[in-house]
């Protein structure tokens, strides 16, 4: 990666940045409403989650799974109009390179037929503090959008279940406003964000889960613990294979939201700026909220004075002339351009997609796409002609008759669930 002047001048943020590290949440802050224990699966040894041929666990079966659900998204060729009005007769369809009779096609917002199961995963660690007030109001936009029969449910980056499905909407604002409150009074979290994805799929979506969507808020900085480059050691239970083994054998669409500026996909010149900015802001925010930390205030400002010389963090005597904070910063550039990679990845595994939420005024206009998504999707229904339930994976593929020029999103493979 080429040194740029964007990384010399962000040295002293950086420092700032590594200072922070994740403790135990204090118990003030902690549930004491929980009906079960959420996140309990997280526990279940690994080798029964991993292997294209080995059976899902008992609880998960609770459905007749020949028959093949898959929602996707029908646009004009360049993405900016959703296709409306069609129907069975207009889709093609086939498995595994085999013609395939297409039974009903539904549209998204017919929510007596398709009621949704809708599952927000919130990260709101300290890494999230800039976007977190705009992204509580934007969700709970959400929650007042919802139709009758849908319900939602709210889990936190700490494997915590804050809501269970509801329908109440005031229940589900009320979670929200009091997530933003812990955490702008300074109760943050571990930062577990893929592994409450895993708990969620294990745990909130089984066969008697409607239509399920997952929404998931987070900058993915998990993944380095999860696949083992941090120098921690992960659960030995699982691990970043595990979680994308397990998105693309769910039922779920995944939305993911990634509260921060955009790295993945951006000029390499472009990115020691961009992360730059990123840190700033989160200082911004850390100063804004009193920079609290688990419920304990920072230094206090005279005593901060005092030792002005050195980065926050380090004693004054400290020979900081001995680090070259240029190959940290690329370094921690190249973590968080993984991070971002891997939250991506688990929304394109299940036919969705991913937004950035690079400005805290976005979060509306990205909530209300999400929506919109969801509703103008249409679920194709179809008995496959190999009937076999092998626990194998099966490839689709779903194009509009006559319109080559149309673009279709979504899952382009299933696994056909041993009974």
């Amino acid at each position: 990666m080429k040194k740029s002047s964007a990384f010399k001048s962000s040295a002293a943020l950086l420092v700032l940045a590594l200072v922070y590290a994740a403790s135990p949440l204090p118990a003030a802050a902690q549930s004491s409403e929980k009906p079960k224990p959420f996140g309990a699966s997280l526990k279940r040894p690994k080798a029964e989650a991993a292997g294209e041929d080995s059976p899902p666990p008992e609880e998960v079966v609770k459905v007749d799974t020949s028959l093949v659900n898959l929602d996707v998204l029908v646009t004009d060729a360049k993405g900016s109009r959703y296709v409306e009005g069609l129907t069975k007769d207009d889709f093609v369809l086939t498995e595994d390179g085999r013609p395939q009779t297409i039974s009903n096609v539904f549209v998204g917002d017919d929510a007596e037929r398709l009621p949704r199961s809708i599952i927000l995963v919130l990260d709101r660690s300290q890494s999230e503090l800039p976007y977190l007030e705009a992204s509580v109001e934007a969700a709970k936009t959400l929650v007042n959008q919802l139709a009758p029969s849908d319900e939602m449910a709210v889990v936190t980056d700490d494997v915590e279940l804050a809501a269970g499905f509801t329908k109440d909407k005031k229940r589900l604002r009320q979670t929200l406003d009091s997530l933003k409150k812990l955490t702008f009074d300074g109760y943050r979290t571990h930062s577990r964000q893929f592994s409450a994805l895993l708990a969620v799929l294990r745990e909130l979506i089984d066969g008697e889960t409607r239509r399920p969507i997952i929404i998931f808020q987070t900058d993915g900085d998990e993944v380095s613990r999860l696949d083992g480059t941090s120098g921690q050691n992960g659960p030995a239970e699982y691990d970043m294979e595990t979680v994308y083994s397990e998105v693309e054998k769910s039922r779920a669409k995944i939305y993911t939201v990634i509260p921060n500026v955009r790295l993945i996909g951006v000029p390499e010149e472009e990115l020691g700026r961009r992360f730059t900015q990123s840190l700033e802001r989160s200082k911004l925010a850390r100063e804004k909220h009193q920079d609290m930390w688990f419920g304990m205030k920072r230094v206090p400002e005279e005593k901060e004075k005092k030792s002005s010389a050195a980065p926050q963090g380090f004693p004054p005597s400290f020979p900081l002339g001995s680090i070259d904070f240029s190959k940290i910063l690329e370094r921690r550039v190249a973590e968080a351009v993984k991070e971002q990679t891997a939250a991506a990845r688990v929304a394109d595994l299940t036919g969705g997609w991913t937004s950035f939420l690079e400005e805290p005024g976005q979060a509306g206009e990205i909530y209300g796409r999400i929506l919109a998504d969801i509703n103008h999707r249409y679920v194709i229904t179809y008995y496959p002609t190999n009937q076999a339930q092998d626990g194998k994976l099966r490839r689709v593929h779903v194009e509009v008759r006559g319109h080559p020029d149309y673009v279709v999103q979504g899952r382009t493979s299933y696994y056909a669930t041993t009974r």
